[in-house]
């Protein structure tokens, strides 16, 4: 740097953060949940317009999956968990999951089924009610439970999810539940 140049950014980053200071923790998450969204949202469209909504739904569920699998190993380190052993732990680890990145997304139950299942019954979902807004509820391939399939699977859990991922269930008329079982 010139003799009389000032690196600007200690004092504006040190600004900054005090404005983000005042904000509580449930706004900032509940602001990144937004930005997340909005990412997710616009990136969904911009593969649809460029390859197709088939691309699209079929991109999301990888991309979904995938990022399932990193968050649910980073979130598990950063809390020492460790493998989900019973259906409580494994919906405890939902939970807390669908907390960190979420938890006004969908209103839902979370029913056990039996001593190695649990059923998640989603009454409303965020992706459905945007992706009928949006025009391309037909074509919308479930990108949700590909994130939380991904949950268990990530952290060792051998488990079954049904039904298999597919089209949206709301959007195909059907109640959309999903069961998970555990097996040993």
């Amino acid at each position: 740097m010139a003799e009389e140049e000032v690196d600007l950014r200690p004092e504006f980053q040190a600004r900054g953060q005090a404005m983000l200071d005042r904000l509580s923790a449930g706004q900032v998450q509940d602001l990144l949940v937004k930005c997340w969204m909005s990412h997710d949202a616009r990136w969904f469209m911009a593969v649809a317009q460029e390859y197709g909504l088939e691309a699209a739904g079929r991109l999301n569920q990888v991309a979904a999956h995938a990022v399932g699998l990193v968050e649910a190993k980073r979130l598990a380190k950063a809390l020492d968990l460790s493998r989900p052993r019973t259906v409580e732990d494994l919906i405890l680890l939902q939970e807390t999951f669908i907390g960190l990145v979420g938890p006004n997304l969908m209103d839902y139950q979370v029913v056990k089924t039996g001593p190695d299942s649990f059923e998640v019954r989603v009454e409303r979902c965020f992706a459905h009610q945007n992706v009928v807004r949006a025009g391309v509820a037909e074509h919308y391939d479930c990108g949700i439970f590909a994130r939380v399939g991904a949950w268990p699977e990530a952290l060792g859990v051998d488990f079954e999810m049904t039904p298999p991922l597919g089209r949206c269930l709301k959007v195909a008329g059907e109640d959309c539940v999903y069961r998970f079982t555990i097996k040993n």
